[in-house]
This record gives C-alpha cells, structure tokens and sequence, in this order.
C-alpha cells in the first residue's frame, strides 16, 4: 500500500517540530489531535527522523528528535513522549544559498497549510524573516502538473456520471474504493481537489486528486446538482404523462429520496409507504438503486414493463460495469 512521499513527510515535520519545541515536548496523542493525524502514523514518521542525519559545520548531525516509549504494537502509540532537542546544527546561524532559501520557503509554506499547523508559531516567523532576506532575490515561474486522473473526473463533471476511484487517506495510511459523484474541480494551495457526494461516507467530500491511486467513470447517471448535492431529475422526460408509482421504504432510508416530490405518504409503523408521479425509468431506476433490497414497489404488478423492470435493468447494467 502505498503511503506518503517523502516531500509530504518533510512538509509534515516541519510543522511538527516547531510546535513541540515551544511546548517543550507532547504526547504522540497530543500531536495526532493537533495535525489530524493517526497516533501510529505520527509515531512512524518521528521513530523515523530521529534517524534523519543532515550535513550540518563538516559532520553529519541528526535533527535532535527523541521518541520515548515503544508500546505502538500494543496500541499505545498515543501515550509516548516526543521531545526535540536542537543540537549545533539547529542552533548555528544559516548561509542560504538563493536556490536553498527558495526551497525552504516552499516546504515551509507547504507545511504552514496542513491541518493544525501553527500560523503565527516560531516556523511562520522563520518564514518571515527568510523572505524579507531573500525574497528580492527570488523570481520564479512555477509550472503546476496536472494530476493524471484530472481529464476523466472533468469529463465525468460534464457528463454527470458517478466515478469509481481508489483513495489514499494519509492520516489512517489506508487506500479505499469509493463511488463519488463529481461536483466541480478546483485548484487550491497548489493542489486540485474533486468535491463529490461519496457513497461511501453518504456525505459530500473533497479529495485532493493526486491522492486517487485508481479511476474510473463508470456511466451512471448521478443526477446532482454541483449548487446543493441534491439529486434532481436531469433526465428527460419520455412524455408528459406520469405513472403512479407506490413504494414501501424503510422508514430510515427515507431521506434518501426526500428530493424526489411525492404525491402521498402513509405511516406504516417502521416503514413508509410513498406514492410517486414517476415519468422516467431512469428514475425510479435511480431512486431503486439508492434505498437497495429492503424497498420493493408494491403496485409493480400494475405498472408498464418499462417500470416494472427499471430497478433490475439498472443493477444488471452496473453489476456488467464491474465485471468488465
């Protein structure tokens, strides 16, 4: 599985550092709740620098990062101690050529835009003062890459279908699969983000797209709006007439389909019976896929073939998209 680069990792400890120092230590925990990241994941990354080793006045010195405790493969990472000690090469006064300036500057802006990173604390200081050094010495024209995956989830933007993706988290180190609806691309801070309702979360979510390991469109018609999330119905209408559609719902999984208009609705103890004015089988196809087997269309037996086999022609056609 793949896990953070190692400029993420340098961008990480650089906000770190600084604000274990002015508290004069902290908890794995303490800096996990901080910098919205998992206790094993910051437990890693400091076990690992405190054997990072710079050239620093002719030797090789190490950061001064000290993790004390060892109990991470019992569950406790979170109670170890983390202390920094800044040695001679952290204490010596810096001669920065411009092109090392620059870098710093980069990595620590970098690091000043992650979640709990202290923007007032000793590293934007630092920053300061580095830019009123150098900064009129500085010129530079950056070329931003595009991210590989940004042309298909642009595409399934103007065609308004759901994308399969995989999905690197840094701070739980986990890669998941997800559906998402796309509603809009940006770009941020220097990095794209997609925003998109995620199936998985039933909730709208941003993912920086160069965090997307796998993608794909998969077809299927989402029917949102980029404005509100909602689901609306886009799809055109095969005439002006509509069909009663009625339908048993789990009384949970009603809100579901709360943007869909209903002509009744009748209180069956745990369950809901709704009555729709359906005009498109993609739809009621839609709104089958999205409440899953515990609805069922209870006059399915009175409707036009059209209608009847709208849920079914719909699963067949994704389970077909996940076969090939």
């Amino acid at each position: 599985m793949r896990g953070p680069s190692a400029s993420a990792k340098i961008e990480r400890l650089l906000a770190i550092v600084p604000w274990v120092v002015e508290r004069g230590g902290a908890t794995v925990g303490d800096i996990a709740q901080r910098f919205d990241m998992g206790p094993s994941a910051v437990y890693d990354l400091l076990l690992a620098a405190m054997c990072y080793e710079v050239a620093g006045a002719g030797v090789y010195q190490n950061l001064g990062v000290v993790v004390f405790g060892d109990d991470a493969d019992n569950g406790d990472a979170g109670e170890a101690w983390v202390h920094v000690e800044p040695g001679a090469m952290l204490d010596r006064p810096l001669n920065l050529s411009v092109p090392q300036a620059f870098g710093i500057l980069v990595a620590g802006q970098s690091a000043l835009a992650l979640r709990g990173a202290d923007r007032s604390g000793a590293l934007a200081t630092a920053l300061d003062k580095l830019r009123a050094s150098y900064g009129e010495r500085v010129r530079v024209s950056v070329d931003l890459p595009v991210p590989r995956h940004l042309p298909i989830l642009r595409e399934a933007l103007r065609t308004g279908t759901t994308v399969s993706i995989e999905y690197y988290t840094p701070n739980t180190d986990a890669l998941t699969e997800r559906q998402v609806d796309p509603l809009a691309v940006s770009l941020h801070d220097g990095h794209w983000y997609l925003r998109g309702w995620c199936h998985l979360r039933t909730d709208l979510r941003s993912f920086r797209i160069d965090r997307i390991d796998g993608c794909a469109d998969t077809g299927v018609r989402h029917g949102r709006t980029p404005e509100t999330g909602e689901v609306a119905d886009i799809a055109p209408a095969e005439s002006d007439e509509t069909t009663d559609v009625v339908m048993s719902i789990p009384r949970i999984d009603l809100w579901r389909v709360e943007a869909y208009p209903s002509r009744e609705v009748t209180d069956d103890g745990d369950r809901c019976v709704v009555t729709y004015a359906i005009r498109s089988p993609w739809v009621l196809s839609q709104m089958l896929l999205r409440l899953g087997s515990e609805t069922h269309v209870v006059n399915a037996a009175e409707l036009p073939p059209e209608l009847a086999q709208a849920g079914r022609t719909a699963a067949a056609a994704i389970l077909e998209l996940y076969e090939t």
